[in-house]
């Protein structure tokens, strides 16, 4: 069978008595029977008798019920908006749910990352110390015309670089694994109104697959640590959140990774 390219009820691909709704993008689980269960009592194309006293037009055009959540259909909406906003064009979904549009998860993005390095500065403070009074020094020798000491502050940057980037990292696995365990959303998320899910069913994911949602995460932290490989790094860390603009399921490549979708909070 053809994958039909228009959202719409079509042939059930598996079950042909029935009908299945496509949404556009994958075909979801609401289903409705190709013949309502009162076909054989219906009385179109049947001579009988008209009611003594009955307006003949009206009864024989009763109200008609099409197919909505009781038959199988989509939802009555999505978040108190009418069934009709559920069937808009151009809202991207996935199994029921409206995926969240790229805006929304980048001020999500900001405000965990403002979050999460506040965090962060405040627990490197002890390795930041050396490093600041390395730097003043630097500064200090160039005012006074002296040549600076740039090795003393090389070396007071090296030590410093490897906690900070570690409790950058351990704050931001954290922060993102426990929030998405815990409520689905990172606070960023929760303010925007957007939820994490698996993309097989809606639920909350699991401490693996939250895990998983921080793999290239850890791999753009750790090669920031070396010289030649942190340009790897950061053409991966830019590479990562860009990829929702294009895939068809607004899935970041650390989506691809958890095997999960961001979508508006129901």
């Amino acid at each position: 069978m053809t994958t039909p390219t228009a959202a719409g009820w079509y042939d059930d691909p598996d079950v042909p008595e029935q009908l299945r709704y496509f949404d556009g993008v994958v075909w979801t689980a609401h289903t409705t029977p190709r013949m309502s269960a009162t076909a054989a009592s219906s009385t179109i194309g049947r001579s009988i008798d008209v009611p003594v006293g009955t307006d003949r037009g009206a009864w024989q055009h009763p109200p008609q019920a099409g197919p909505g959540p009781a038959a199988g259909g989509p939802p009555q909406g999505w978040a108190g908006a009418p069934a009709g906003a559920w069937q808009q064009p151009g809202v991207a979904r996935h199994d029921g749910d409206v995926l969240a549009p790229w805006w929304r998860r980048l001020l999500a993005r900001v405000v965990d990352a403002f979050v999460t390095s506040l965090v962060a500065a405040l627990l490197s403070l002890p390795f930041l110390g050396p490093l600041l009074d390395a730097f003043d020094t630097l500064v200090a020798d160039a005012v006074a015309g002296r040549t600076p000491d740039q090795s003393a502050f090389q070396a007071a940057l090296e030590q410093a670089t490897v906690p900070i980037t570690l409790i950058s990292l351990i704050v931001g696995l954290v922060y993102e694994i426990g929030f998405l365990v815990w409520r689905s959303a990172t606070p960023g998320k929760m303010l925007l109104g957007t939820v994490v899910r698996p993309v097989q069913a809606p639920g909350r994911i699991s401490a693996a697959v939250a895990l998983r949602r921080q793999a290239i995460t850890i791999a753009t932290s750790l090669l920031g640590l070396n010289a030649v490989l942190g340009l790897l790094g950061v053409v991966l860390s830019v590479l990562d959140p860009a990829w929702l603009l294009w895939d068809p399921k607004r899935q970041a490549l650390h989506d691809k990774v958890a095997d999960t979708v961001v979508v508006l909070k129901r």
